[in-house]
């Protein structure tokens, strides 16, 4: 969803993306002559290895907090928090154990039923979307080994290794890399801290403050405002990613973003509404 100012600019924008087409690359044979440049290329090649694990992060089980999740429609989208349900019945056998819930952004994928995954390969389904705001829940079952020599009889389930396919971690900047690590507790923003985003396309920014006002011309009252300090703004396809401090803390997901004149601007819902619309049923998975 787009609006637009009196002037024609455009302000603010539903953080969600369209898959770009690649087309594959071109093999051409080259002289001897080019052999210095290509140990030129090579070098330059490995310098962005780095960059690439970073992306596969981001795109890998298990799923964590600012992975990339597909639609059918060719959309994605970033997680942004892995939930475990918290209560007796979530333990009654080690398969139900395993189920793991990511909060997502409602107009990523806004029916239940609706089945994202990692590329082409399904990982959930959405169970639960919220009736006021622009957030949802996207079940994701435990993957299942069945031992050796076992073809899917009844009994193949005991003995078999079930694990989740997604943890309690969230992508941060660590010494200038993007690492997966633990997830804490669920919080607020002090009043003047800086705090971080992970999203699919902007990656990781810890350089965000809370924001009292709110644009004439947002086009939305809900969630909190925030500001960027670095003029470095959230983009399509960031959509429900992590809110989080900078030790990993969990403060909401990503709503919305401001374009042009308000690129340093962004909406989050606080992660306490998604615990009180869903009874609390819910708390951070383990890492």
């Amino acid at each position: 969803m787009s609006f637009l100012s009196n002037r024609g600019a455009l302000l603010i924008t539903c953080a969600q993306k369209v898959i770009p087409m690649t087309c594959p690359a071109l093999c051409r044979s080259l002289s001897l002559r080019l052999a210095g440049f290509l140990l030129v290329l090579a070098t330059l090649i490995s310098v962005t290895t780095p960059v690439d694990a970073d992306e596969q992060l981001r795109t890998q089980i298990p799923l964590v907090a600012g992975s990339v999740l597909w639609t059918v429609s060719g959309t994605f989208c970033t997680v942004g928090a892995v939930l475990k349900r918290s209560g007796w019945d979530a333990n009654v056998s080690t398969y139900t154990a395993g189920f793991r819930y990511l909060a997502l952004a409602k107009h990523c994928a806004p029916e239940v039923g609706t089945e994202l995954g990692l590329g082409r390969r399904p990982v959930g389904i959405v169970t639960w979307v919220s009736r006021t705001d622009d957030v949802e829940l996207v079940q994701v079952p435990p993957e299942v080994t069945s031992p050796e020599g076992c073809f899917g009889s009844h009994g193949c389930i005991v003995g078999s290794v079930i694990a989740p396919r997604a943890v309690g971690r969230v992508v941060m900047a660590v010494h200038g890399r993007e690492r997966a690590i633990p997830m804490r507790y669920m919080a607020i923003p002090g009043g003047d801290e800086r705090f971080c985003t992970s999203g699919a396309i902007s990656k990781v920014n810890c350089n965000w403050v809370s924001e009292r006002e709110r644009p004439w011309s947002w086009g939305d009252d809900g969630g909190q405002m925030a500001r960027s300090t670095n003029a470095v703004g959230v983009e399509a396809g960031d959509s429900g990613g992590p809110v989080i401090g900078s030790e990993g803390e969990l403060y909401g997901i990503i709503q919305r973003f401001g374009t042009g004149a308000l690129v340093n601007l962004m909406q989050y819902l606080p992660i306490a509404t998604l615990m009180s619309q869903t009874d609390y049923a819910y708390d951070i998975a383990p890492p």
